[in-house]
């Protein structure tokens, strides 16, 4: 199954445009933080016209929102969910298990079998 990919959010673009960030600038942020996209695609993908997969979205966002950060401003650009990135038992919104303490829950493990 081929990941899921999907255009930049209107936030998205909005986060960079508050943040006014050079393409470039934002192209070295991204790739520092694990992009790997070439700049030119990041241009495309910012101009609505390229869709990127989420493990590509998610380092975008975190250098926008590190970006608004540093301005003073709340984080803004969305993280998209990496797809089976939880556990069954813990796909609801919101959650706050973690894989270990549904894993715990599962096997009647107390918590200090693994401190």
């Amino acid at each position: 199954m081929p990941p899921f990919t999907a255009p930049a959010s209107a936030l998205t673009v909005l986060a960079w445009r508050l943040g006014a960030l050079s393409v470039a600038d934002l192209w070295w942020r991204y790739t520092e933080l694990g992009g790997s996209r070439p700049r030119a695609a990041l241009v495309e993908y910012l101009a609505g016209t390229a869709a990127w997969p989420t493990s590509e979205h998610n380092p975008l966002t975190q250098a926008l929102n590190e970006c608004l950060w540093e301005l003073g401003h709340p984080s803004l650009a969305p993280y998209r969910e990496l797809p089976n990135a939880r556990p069954a038992a813990s796909r609801t919104e919101g959650s706050a298990e973690t894989p270990q303490l549904v894993q715990r829950r599962r096997h009647h493990v107390p918590a200090t079998a693994h401190a």
